[in-house]
């Protein structure tokens, strides 16, 4: 690594002006025996040490790497025969420029065209198998799409009609809220009696939410309740990133089911005469089961989260799925919500008479916003209903139009099929061998009456109008390379000249053996200056500062693990500054945090120095 300085102090000025101050200093030191002696205005002696010194002033510093490689074609092909026979004649001599699609060498026909046109006939027929059986590949998605749709419809309308019976039962709280409102004369035990009544009917709702929900995700994992067979077409892919996600879905699920079954049996075991701390612990259990079954919800979306896609279940199949998760959540979250509406209806029920009024209009207010919440919860299951049907229905639309490119494709492949065969047979004359590429013909493997054979090469053609070097790189410079980066190319051919190029290639994958990145960089050779295996220094600019603040090495001292320097105030009075560097390279740091341009820094003389030291500056 190279670093610059551009103020137009060079590093290796500044190591010798460095030098040359040190021996001046050890010169001067030995000459007047250490420290000069002053007498100051008391008439007292003291000894004041004599320091070299810089003023800090903002520069500017570049760093490069330097590398070596050697020059190569940046194209080099070679020319083979696509069928075995006796070459009859070359149409380019070595070193004769050839065109992309030029006739450089001819064979003799013989019978390999005719075994090639069998070959075309079998692969049309092939190729008319093959493409049929993509049609019904593309028929068979349309059916699945099509029984998706349906499906989709199906599991929407359940989410609407659970949302309206969220809808109905908030209606029914608030019903009863406006009469407990209207009735606040009435006895408490009337009025608690109604807050249990209520309680009883949010819980017969929530037990149908609870059952939806779990119904969805046992439709995901594959799990009852659940649609028979409902996940077969991404069962395989359910948490393949994280395959604890479906462990942890499945665990969650059995809970909550386990949980639903305690409440419903619960639920329906109570009666007109059942006793108000029945239907209170009842509707704890509901409390349980509703937080369990949006637990197992929520780690539905993170196993859908961790499941990929493919062929038959598509990003859009993935995202209706969540769609439906996030509407039984909706449905989950309403339905606590309402529950706890009802509990504290029934606490407030409980209240002193004297309170009875303030806890009617409580309750009221709460119904009321319950209500509101249910109706948009409503909203949204409409809404994303809407967007579930659309985007199977798009689904449908697209594997219906892929049937048509299909179509279309499979017309195209029998003509190119067909193309091949026509082809064939009307070249059966023709073996014409043709350059791929143009450039210059490098090199023939073979005479003119020798065989050439299929796949193996007779000719190797080279394009030079550009150049390429390949580097290897260390791990420490790698990351300062960049694609498209400029480098200049010194050639040891022409050593009072610069090339120019630009990296186009940087490995992802070091060699194993010497650890470096292979790095490539192409080079315009138009005039065809530049010849292959040129040696070739290359200089990539890599980093470039402006306008910082950098002293040398040497001024830096440790005390206690922190970086410190000597800087002399007007007084010429020493003071210990702590600072924060960075290296440059082998003689200077770079100053992140700790002075300012216009400081005198202390680089030589600085040792055993103290806080308010006069010393004397020697440059």
């Amino acid at each position: 690594m190279v670093s610059l300085i551009s103020n137009k102090i060079s590093r290796r000025t500044i190591i010798g002006v460095l030098l040359l101050l040190g021996l001046a200093i050890s010169v001067y030191s030995l000459l007047a025996g250490g420290n000069e002696s002053m007498i100051d205005a008391a008439g007292k002696g003291k000894q004041v040490v004599s320091v070299e010194t810089i003023k800090v002033a903002p520069q500017n510093i570049s760093s490069s790497i330097s590398l070596s490689g050697i020059t190569k074609p940046l194209n080099e092909v070679m020319v083979s025969p696509k069928m075995t026979g006796k070459i009859v004649s070359f149409f380019a001599k070595e070193g004769e420029s050839v065109n992309a699609g030029q006739v450089i060498a001819r064979l003799e026909q013989d019978s390999i065209l005719l075994t090639s046109y069998n070959n075309a006939e079998v692969g049309l027929t092939n190729t008319i198998a093959a493409v049929n059986q993509d049609i019904g590949n593309v028929e068979l998605a349309i059916t699945t799409a099509e029984m998706n749709l349906t499906n989709t419809r199906i599991n929407a309308e359940e989410n609407v009609r659970n949302a309206e019976l969220a809808v109905d039962s908030a209606k029914v709280t608030l019903e009863s809220a406006e009469k407990f409102l209207d009735n606040t004369q009435n006895s408490s035990e009337q009025a608690i009696q109604n807050a249990y009544d209520n309680i009883k009917i949010t819980m017969q709702g929530n037990l149908s939410i609870i059952k939806t929900a779990l119904t969805a995700i046992g439709d995901i994992i594959g799990e009852n309740p659940g649609t028979a067979n409902a996940n077969d077409d991404y069962e395989d892919v359910l948490g393949v990133k994280d395959t604890q996600s479906l462990n942890n879905t499945k665990g969650l699920f059995s809970q909550a089911k386990a949980s639903y079954e305690d409440a419903k049996n619960n639920y329906y075991s109570l009666n007109a005469l059942s006793l108000y701390n029945e239907i209170d612990s009842t509707a704890g259990e509901m409390s349980i089961s509703l937080d369990l079954i949006k637990d197992a919800l929520d780690q539905t979306l993170v196993l859908l989260d961790n499941t990929v896609t493919k062929s038959d279940f598509t990003s859009s199949d993935l995202s209706a799925l969540k769609i439906s998760i996030n509407t039984n959540l909706t449905s989950v979250n309403t339905a606590i919500s309402n529950l706890q509406s009802n509990q504290q209806a029934i606490t407030s029920a409980k209240l002193s008479d004297t309170s009875s009024d303030d806890n009617a209009i409580t309750a009221h207010g709460l119904a009321e916003k319950n209500l509101e919440r249910a109706e948009q919860g409503l909203v949204l299951a409409k809404t994303q209903a809407k967007i579930q049907i659309d985007a199977v229905g798009k689904q449908l639309e697209s594997t219906k139009a892929n049937l048509e490119s299909a179509k279309k494709r499979a017309k195209l492949q029998i003509s190119s099929a067909q193309g091949q065969v026509n082809s064939v047979s009307a070249q059966l004359g023709n073996t014409a061998i043709v350059a791929p590429i143009s450039g210059i013909l490098n090199q023939t493997l073979i005479e003119t009456g020798e065989i050439a054979v299929a796949g193996k090469p007779i000719a190797s053609i080279v394009n030079v109008e550009s150049i390429k070097i390949e580097l290897a790189v260390t791990e420490f410079d790698i990351g300062q390379i960049l694609d498209g980066q400029e480098a200049s190319i010194s050639l040891f051919a022409y050593p009072d000249e610069k090339f120019l190029g630009n990296i186009y290639y940087i490995g992802l994958v070091a060699d194993q053996i010497s650890k470096k990145f292979p790095v490539k960089i192409q080079i315009s050779n138009e005039y065809k200056k530049i010849k292959a295996g040129m040696v070739a220094q290359v200089e990539i600019l890599s980093k470039e500062q402006k306008g910082v603040l950098v002293i040398p090495k040497t001024a830096i001292f440790t005390k206690e693990s922190i970086e410190k320097i000597y800087t002399v105030d007007e007084n010429k009075r020493i003071k210990i500054t702590t600072v924060n560097t960075e290296p440059v390279d082998e003689v200077l740091v770079l100053i992140k945090d700790g002075l300012t341009e216009g400081d005198i820094v202390v680089v030589n003389g600085n040792y055993e120095l103290k806080e308010g030291d006069e010393v004397s500056i020697s440059n």
